[in-house]
């Protein structure tokens, strides 16, 4: 037992430096975190993109960074005509059936009839069909590469692709825009208020694929744990147990949100097939992500005309909540035109809220909760009983807040 807890003083001495030396040197501010966007995928890292991959962009910089884009990015083989190029993001490309439509976030298109299209993740969960639709659209160009970019990778889901096997590739902001994003700052070397633009997205980029100041950190832990073989055993002690305190956290975290907003007022649905369970908490963290393991708690707060509106709280990496609304049992209908005023009253409410096919609006928890990568002291600090208590209390009230305002809202309309 002093054999680890001495690990567990030395790694948190080296955790202290880094911590310690960001203070020192304002590592941790970034223009974008202060206006609240970070995670804003049309608002920011689509629009962001699109503009220094538009040669006609106001950067200054003309085709160069889309070059650089190409050769970080896509096959050797692919022949763009970069300086003809015009970068659009949220591309129309008709309306949504299974096999075509819906708004492409990034589109590069040039002279030849040649296409660059991106589908770009953030946070946001795959939309049915997505890729196979945009994969179907770039039939109409003599030459195409669809791209699916997301923080680490990883492939579209069988909902996105429908199950097919077509020809896309995947890229991360972890290697590919990090290293992309190196050169553009390299290539505006004589542009400084454009170097210093793309120098703060990189700093957010690394925040957000969990790079900032990490490599060296760990590095350093790794070089600790290896002076001795009692220090690699305690340390894989340690690893064994990992898994089992995620679940535990987040288990006492559901408890606790459970009961504070049964204190509140809200009749939550012990029936729904969606609600958190402690089987599936394990399920989060032993199985890869599935569009089927989204769980949390929900309430419904309004049932009149065929028309179905819950409150619920859920989890995908990060923890979220907002509104819902169902027409005779059937979801995933938050989007259609009928519904516009429930989603003006939404916005209303909290104009935070994101309004998509399955929710009228939704929002991150804030601090953003990621119970997936366990990635921030906000997660860190939940095994403090007053840090949980404070978090859990914010979302109650805001949630009864929020569901009183729309209620009053809705009722107005009758």
């Amino acid at each position: 037992m002093i054999k680890i807890e001495y690990l567990l003083n030395q790694t948190n001495l080296i955790v202290n430096k880094y911590n310690q030396l960001l203070d020192n040197t304002g590592g941790r501010y970034n223009i974008f975190n202060i206006l609240g966007v970070t995670t804003e995928e049309t608002r920011l890292h689509s629009a962001f993109i699109s503009e220094l991959l538009n040669p006609k962009g106001t950067h200054g910089l003309k085709e160069k960074p889309l070059e650089a884009f190409i050769k970080h990015c896509l096959d050797d083989d692919f022949h763009f005509q970069s300086f003809s190029a015009i970068s659009k993001t949220e591309f129309y490309i008709g309306p949504k059936t299974k096999e075509s439509g819906g708004k492409i976030d990034i589109i590069v298109l040039d002279n030849n009839n040649s296409a660059i299209i991106i589908e770009n993740k953030i946070n946001a969960s795959d939309q049915e069909r997505q890729m196979l639709r945009y994969n179907n659209h770039s039939r109409i160009y003599n030459s195409s590469r669809l791209l699916y970019l997301s923080i680490d990778g990883k492939a579209p889901s069988d909902y996105s692709t429908a199950g097919i096997d077509f020809e896309y590739k995947t890229i991360s902001y972890k290697y590919e825009i990090h290293n992309w994003l190196i050169e553009c700052k390299q290539i505006a070397v004589d542009f400084p208020l454009v170097r210093e633009a793309i120098s703060h997205y990189i700093n957010l980029n690394k925040q957000l694929t969990n790079t900032s100041y990490m490599d060296e950190m760990n590095n350093e832990i790794v070089t600790f744990i290896m002076q001795s073989s009692e220090n690699v055993q305690n340390a894989f002690e340690l690893g064994k147990v990992l898994k089992d305190i995620k679940i535990k956290l987040q288990w006492e975290f559901w408890k606790q949100l459970e009961i504070s907003l049964r204190k509140f007022g809200l009749e939550l649905n012990d029936d729904d097939p969606k609600k958190v369970k402690h089987w599936k908490i394990k399920g989060f963290y032993e199985k890869q992500r599935k569009k089927d393991i989204y769980y949390g708690l929900w309430s419904e707060i309004y049932n009149k005309d065929g028309i179905t509106i819950h409150w619920g709280c859920e989890i995908e990496d990060c923890i979220y909540y907002g509104f819902t609304i169902e027409k005779n049992g059937k979801g995933g209908v938050s989007n259609l035109d009928e519904f516009s005023l429930y989603r003006e009253i939404i916005k209303d409410c909290d104009d935070r809220y994101q309004s998509s096919q399955y929710w009228l609006g939704w929002s991150y928890t804030s601090p953003k909760l990621n119970f997936r990568e366990f990635n921030s002291k906000d997660i860190f600090d939940l095994t403090e009983k007053s840090k949980m208590n404070e978090i859990i209390e914010q979302i109650s009230k805001k949630a009864y807040n929020d569901i009183k305002f729309v209620l009053d809202k809705i009722n107005k309309l009758q």
